[in-house]
């Protein structure tokens, strides 16, 4: 008998959940979508009610499309986007929406915490300030007592989205301190934590009781309820491994679980990851230690800015702009397929055409809230072939930017990278990276399912069925991408150009966001 475990990854546009057997291949795999409702000027909600529909029927494709009987699945694994808080009652179920991610409207009563005591306390125990951009747990806190006081007053406890998913599995409420590393209530100093810091909460100006109880990074938080199972065809009792961070199974599925290695992954956003031993940080980089379930590690948190989404929104706004942010709209189903084809028609440099991809501000290596976007250089030659190109190009001169300063943070150079997430479906993409990374880019083989990969390989662990040590093992490459060293030179005068105009450009007026916006289809 195979052995298989449940993978959900729960992103910003949608679940995607997979079969994954215990030699790292995804056996079968579906994804369903979820809205973002945009709130000018800087407000952002999903409804927990239709993450959850959503992972029902994706699990139920799922398990249609694998054909095996659920019985033989030894495992459910959770993983999910964070720094988006939703609120529960007692049982998991949720009491108001799921403030997102990209939600800004705490942030004044973030930068209302700090002051000389607090903010070196937080760096020293947690390892991070609360956000003054007000896009982390305790900003979204003080969104649902503001703007959703009934549900602030309702919600038994403050969840991430993957504790909102294993409570809606098990019934279950908690967190451990990986998920709730968004909340900024855990001395961090101590891998394995299982308890707040009272400090850390009363700086924070919490309500203790309505954290979720903290269990450990690893073991078992329950198994699926018979409601749950019901509904997604599983087996009551199938055990249900603690939730966590996408970004932690991003380098546990690709391999990265030591400083010598170092992933990427493209979907909504790009972040770079790695393992380190220890907790630190680099806060004027973005560069961060936040405990990992690989034991006695801490995952380097990159987060480097929009990467996907970036090309949605160009395929919103400029190729097809009839369809742009209207509420539940598809892109054509060939619109990347063209966008690339296109792009590929013009040479690296995109003749002197830059895309800065700050659409959200700047995250590592150089964090601005106030960073904004822009198409530069552009003449009257540059057709929208150009501007394809300058955006890919774009999201990866940002993450050639943050190499450098991941490399010395993790003390040592990365020898190549490997890359997953929906962007790494593009041959061209890929490319594009290991030029203006001046590294060799490992192509991965289904690189949407990686997250989901990830998760599974943690409780693979966890049933004892696999050591952490031979995932890198598993890891399937599709191809590897060399640097073209001409290429490389012009992408490194492009970086030159691109870097420069941060500065100007972290001093722009924010934009108002649109209305309502769709699943991004590059995650």
């Amino acid at each position: 008998m195979t052995q298989t475990v449940l993978a959900i990854d729960l992103g910003t546009g949608g679940p995607k959940v997979a079969v994954v057997d215990g030699a790292g291949r995804t056996l079968a795999w579906s994804a369903r979508s979820v809205s973002t409702t945009m709130l000018p000027p800087d407000g952002a909600e999903q409804d927990p009610h239709a993450m959850w529909s959503a992972v029902v029927d994706a699990t139920r494709a799922t398990l249609a499309a694998w054909g095996g009987n659920a019985s033989d699945l030894r495992a459910v694994a959770v993983t999910s986007q964070y720094m988006s808080t939703i609120p529960v009652a007692a049982d998991g179920t949720p009491v108001g929406p799921c403030i997102m991610w990209m939600d800004g409207r705490g942030g004044a009563e973030n930068i209302a915490l700090l002051n000389d005591e607090s903010f070196p306390m937080w760096l020293d125990r947690h390892g991070l300030i609360p956000l003054p951009s007000g896009t982390d747990g305790l900003g979204h806190i003080a969104v649902l007592r503001r703007e959703h006081p009934d549900a602030y007053e309702r919600a038994a406890f403050f969840v991430e989205p993957m504790d909102y998913v294993n409570a809606r599995l098990t019934g279950r409420v908690c967190a451990t301190q990986n998920s709730a590393f968004p909340f900024a209530t855990i001395d961090n100093r101590t891998w394995g934590a299982t308890e707040y810091d009272a400090d850390l909460v009363a700086a924070a100006r919490v309500d203790a009781a309505k954290l979720p109880p903290l269990v450990p990074l690893s073991g078992f938080i329950g198994g699926v309820s018979a409601s749950a199972a019901d509904e997604l065809g599983l087996v009551a009792g199938t055990p249900v491994t603690p939730g966590t961070i996408d970004s932690v199974t991003t380098a546990v599925g690709s391999g990265a679980l030591s400083n010598r290695d170092g992933s990427i992954m493209i979907g909504t956003t790009a972040i770079m990851v790695s393992h380190i031993d220890d907790k630190r940080g680099d806060i004027g980089a973005g560069l961060i230690g936040v405990p990992s379930p690989v034991p006695n590690r801490y995952f380097v948190m990159a987060e480097n800015g929009l990467g996907g989404r970036a090309l949605e929104w160009f395929l919103r706004s400029v190729v097809y702009p009839d369809d742009a942010f209207t509420p539940g709209s598809s892109l054509p189903d060939d619109a990347y397929d063209r966008v690339e084809a296109a792009a590929a028609s013009v040479a690296p440099g995109s003749d002197g055409a830059l895309f800065l991809p700050w659409l959200l501000g700047s995250i590592a290596p150089a964090p601005s809230d106030d960073a904004r976007a822009a198409f530069a250089g552009l003449g009257l030659g540059h057709t929208r072939a150009h501007l394809a190109r300058a955006v890919l190009e774009g999201v990866a001169l940002n993450l050639a930017w943050l190499l450098p300063p991941m490399e010395a943070f993790v003390g040592n150079e990365l020898p190549f990278i490997r890359f997953g997430g929906g962007g790494a479906q593009s041959d061209l993409w890929s490319q594009i990276l290991a030029d203006a990374l001046g590294r060799p880019v490992h192509q991965l083989d289904d690189p949407r399912t990686m997250n989901a990969r990830g998760a599974a390989f943690l409780a693979f662990a966890e049933l004892g069925d696999l050591a952490l040590d031979d995932i890198a093992g598993l890891v399937r490459v599709r191809a590897v991408r060399e640097p073209d060293a001409a290429a490389h030179a012009v992408l490194a005068d492009s970086l030159a150009r691109f870097t420069s105009l941060h500065p100007p450009h972290a001093a722009l007026p924010a934009v108002t966001a649109p209305a309502t916006t769709g699943p991004e289809a590059t995650s």
